[in-house]
């Protein structure tokens, strides 16, 4: 078993295991596929969960791109166009901010989850999450694609 099949193992939701798996398709032996290569036909089973972040200035911030619509209502708002940093005092994006920023630092896929959310009103809930890392020079990490999966807090079980 390679890192790429632990990793995968690692994943308890068949939705991420599916988004991971075109991903790892995507990429080849890169860091990560081009933004451009990311093509929405090939995820149509999970698309409405998944989402799309730019990398601004090498980690230091990053801006919302695309979310679906599974994003979107777990959300309760469309964020594509604002920056994370305009997100303050919020432990939910103050994690979020962690995983983007070890996704860029790494160069590698990283999950969070299954654990308790923290958003606030949603806290009834358990969500697990996939951030994979896109190259547009083939170097750095310029843009970051993910999904996400959620289910009431204790009904989870492993896509084993």
């Amino acid at each position: 078993m390679n890192d790429d099949d632990g990793f995968r193992l690692s994943l308890t939701s068949e939705k991420l295991r599916k988004t991971y798996d075109v991903w790892r398709e995507w990429r080849g032996d890169r860091i990560g596929p081009r933004r451009d290569e990311v093509a929405p036909a090939k995820l149509r089973a999970v698309l409405s969960s998944t989402f799309m972040i730019d990398v601004v200035d090498g980690g230091k911030d990053f801006r919302f791109r695309f979310a679906g619509e599974r994003v979107i209502q777990f959300m309760g708002r469309r964020l594509a166009g604002s920056l994370l940093s305009e997100q303050t005092s919020n432990p939910f994006f103050e994690r979020m901010r962690a995983i983007f920023s070890s996704c860029v630092s790494t160069k590698a896929p990283v999950s969070r989850g299954p654990v308790r959310t923290s958003l606030s009103g949603k806290e009834y809930l358990e969500i697990e999450t996939v951030v994979l890392p896109l190259s547009d020079d083939g170097q750095n990490v310029t843009c970051l694609f993910g999904a996400f999966d959620s289910w009431q807090l204790g009904t989870h079980t492993s896509a084993g």
